[in-house]
């Protein structure tokens, strides 16, 4: 793992990237993921999940988007560091399966360009990628080739196409397929930055219901594919001692639904981080007391100082974890002083 020293000024606002800088970081999105189900099953179920919490720094009381707990919205946060809905939000309400002529930019109805973590790593020169679980992904696919993709503005072109490669399979609708695809391909030519969807707590859900022995199958599953991305790393001479992953959720849920975003089993949902350089064993909010603060059992809306930590806060602690600057809109909001701590560096 490389050291990165830097310290920017914008304005008035200071931001640091991490102190320790990955080469590669892997973010992975575990739809529809219940923290209350990790702690039911425990550590022998799912030595995968329990090794981000022992061997990382974790949350099982992060939030979502405050006003929408569905897939893409949070997605989208997830990607921008904004929130769903007004003046700074990227307005992807929609949660339905976009045309072909639907971007994030477009989506507003502003014709205003919503920059990612894709933007901002693809323009810095690293390789990367996302891969999904759900067709309707392709919302982010379409928002960022060459035709729909921002002009470089960083030294060396790099293009306007920000995402090197698009990969969604669903073969027999489980996530096993899709992370066999992308143990393979980081293996042959790793990218810096990956980011990859895990469906089958989603479909369990919907398709029974959140607390039923379908839905903790599918959780032991998805713990499989976790631990062959820890494995990935750790037997890789090239990530080895050099990749970060952060892991996620869009929304959590209840009965077969996840729509009302004022249930609690809804809108709270984990938020795990693991890598050389990370602390371990230790939660998120007791490393951020000053910045984040632990929202128990409510539900704080973007008014609330602190802020709970939040699926957003995704975005620009990868771009930190790989020693790049945070997504430069304005109102690309969450985190955008990097200052989510995930080591015991401040």
């Amino acid at each position: 793992m490389k050291i990165i020293k830097l310290w920017v000024v914008v304005g008035s606002i200071f931001f640091s990237t991490s102190a320790l800088a990955s080469e590669f970081v892997i973010l992975i999105s575990v739809d529809g993921l219940l923290p209350n189900a990790i702690t039911k099953l425990g550590q022998s179920e799912l030595p995968g999940f329990y090794r981000f919490r022992s061997e990382g720094v974790w949350t099982d009381n992060a939030r979502t988007d405050y006003d929408y707990t569905r897939t893409l919205p949070n997605h989208a946060s997830i990607m921008t560091a904004r929130r769903v809905t007004g003046e700074m939000g990227h307005g992807q309400s929609s949660n339905s399966m976009p045309d072909a002529t639907t971007t994030l930019h477009n989506n507003t109805g502003e014709q205003s360009y919503v920059s990612s973590i894709f933007d901002v790593a693809h323009d810095h020169g690293l390789a990367t990628a996302l891969y999904v679980s759900k067709d309707k992904f392709i919302l982010f696919e379409q928002s960022y080739t060459a035709d729909t993709g921002a002009a470089d503005q960083i030294d060396e072109n790099q293009g306007e196409d920000k995402i090197d490669q698009y990969t969604f399979l669903n073969e027999n609708r489980s996530s096993q397929t899709l992370v066999d695809s992308y143990v393979s391909d980081m293996s042959n030519q790793p990218f810096n930055l990956s980011m990859i969807h895990l469906v089958d707590t989603d479909l369990a859900g919907h398709g029974d219901n959140w607390t039923t022995d379908s839905y903790y199958t599918a959780l032991k599953s998805i713990d499989n594919q976790l631990q062959k991305i820890l494995t990935l790393v750790e037997n890789s001479p090239t990530l080895n001692e050099r990749t970060a992953i952060v892991l996620v959720a869009d929304h959590g849920g209840i009965g077969r639904a996840h729509s009302d975003e004022k249930d609690p089993l809804n809108h709270t949902i984990p938020f795990y981080v693991w890598g050389d350089g990370v602390a371990k064993g230790i939660n998120l909010y007791a490393l951020n007391k000053t910045t984040r603060k632990d929202p128990e059992s409510s539900r704080p809306d973007y008014a609330s100082s602190p802020q709970p930590i939040r699926n957003g806060d995704a975005a620009n602690l990868v771009l930190g974890l790989l020693g790049l600057p945070p997504i430069a809109d304005t109102a690309a909001q969450i985190n955008a002083k990097q200052d989510l701590n995930i080591n015991n560096s401040n």
